[in-house]
């Protein structure tokens, strides 16, 4: 399966990001259920899959969350603090083998709109 083209909207709410189901379809599809976070910048979290078969001696491929049946991702509070996720909507797109997720503000910046 190919990734769904464009860039989605994302609610997070109470700490967990609602996947948009194309995103979540793509993510079953791949069996991408276990994710690792990486702050790229106070606007631009990444969620990398972690694949079972990796190295659990690697801390760098833990996993920080897991993707729920009903597509909600929990963002570790970490996490959230470190790049200003409070109760708001983010902007995803699938690149690269993972999950790039933009705050709000830097929107219009990069030009992304939702489908």
């Amino acid at each position: 399966m190919n990734p769904p083209a464009g860039t989605f909207l994302a609610k997070v709410r109470n700490g967990a990001m609602q996947i948009p189901a194309p995103v979540k379809a793509y993510c079953d599809a791949e069996g991408w259920s276990l994710f690792r976070f990486e702050m790229m910048d106070a606007d631009h979290l990444v969620m990398h899959p972690v694949s079972p078969s990796d190295s659990p001696s690697d801390s760098s491929d833990a996993f920080h969350a897991s993707l729920s049946t009903e597509g909600l991702l929990w963002i570790p509070s970490d996490v959230r603090k470190s790049v200003a996720l409070g109760e708001q909507s983010v902007m995803l797109r699938i690149a690269g083998g993972a999950i790039h997720a933009w705050l709000r503000k830097v929107f219009d910046t990069l030009g992304f709109r939702p489908r």
